[in-house]
Formats: C-alpha cells, structure tokens, sequence
C-alpha cells in the first residue's frame, strides 16, 4: 500500500495510540502509522489501561509519547483518522486545507460511529475501545485493499 496513517484523538495516550499499536499490526509494515492528539500533553506516556489491553494482544506501546497534531503531521499523512465526529469537524475548521483527507475511523466500513474516549474507564471500558478500534481497522484495511486494487 505505500500510505502513511495519522490517528487522532484528544490526548493522545489512549484511543490514538491504542489504534496505532493495532494498526501496525493488522496492517503490516508497509503502512506508515503514527498518532497525535488535538490536546496532547506533549510527552505523555500511553495510559496503563491501554498499556495493559494491548500487551495482551502482544503489541507494546511502552515507548508511546504523546504529541501534538501540528501541520507538519497532516500534511505528511495520507490520511487523517479522527476517533469522533466532533474531532472531524474541529480538524476540518481548523485545517480546511486537508478536509479531503480527514475522515474519521467510524466512517470506514459501514458501522459509522465514534469511539468514545475510555480516560479515567476501567480495564473493562478499554478492552471494550480497544475491541472497537480494532474491528474499525479491520474496516479501514478493507477499504484501502479496494482503493489500491486489492480486492
């Protein structure tokens, strides 16, 4: 596929990188994946809750740190993977340039629904996103298999 992947939440130690870490692996290496957050505390480690889902699945983000999006960041992604609709829309206003490669992780595939964030939840409550993030992926991995001609 040869495309880089920037997914976007709020802060960035959660959702984003849980979808990052999950997509690297649904998606192989030859897919770029990075992750930001609209208000990322920049340097943040991941969240222990999402540190631990994940390490289940044999994906480690214990070297995650949070970043903020900047425009350097969109502008080098092909696409720009929000977790809501609202983040959706506040990245399109803010970056009107890039609207047409926004398109939120929801919006791939058919479900059509937003990942709500999991902070402060229990290991329960971000089993369940993570749950969430990865059937989306494997959504978003159907829809670039047909853009690049792999059906």
């Amino acid at each position: 596929m040869g495309i880089k992947l920037l997914f976007i939440c709020t802060g960035n130690t959660c959702r984003s990188p849980m979808a990052e870490g999950l997509a690297k692996t649904i998606l192989g290496p030859e897919v770029e994946v990075s992750s930001a957050g609209m208000a990322a505390g920049e340097g943040q480690p991941a969240s222990d809750q999402a540190l631990s889902v994940l390490k289940v699945r044999g994906i480690d983000l214990s070297s995650h740190h949070a970043r903020q999006i900047n425009p350097l960041l969109l502008q080098a992604a092909d696409w720009i993977i929000p977790m809501t609709k609202e983040h959706e829309i506040r990245l399109c206003a803010l970056y009107p340039q890039y609207t047409g490669k926004i398109r939120r992780l929801g919006a791939w595939g058919t479900k059509g629904k937003d990942i709500l964030d999991p902070f402060g939840g229990s290991l329960k409550v971000y089993q369940k996103c993570a749950e969430e993030i990865e059937g989306l992926i494997f959504e978003l991995k159907k829809e670039l298999d047909s853009l690049a001609g792999k059906d």
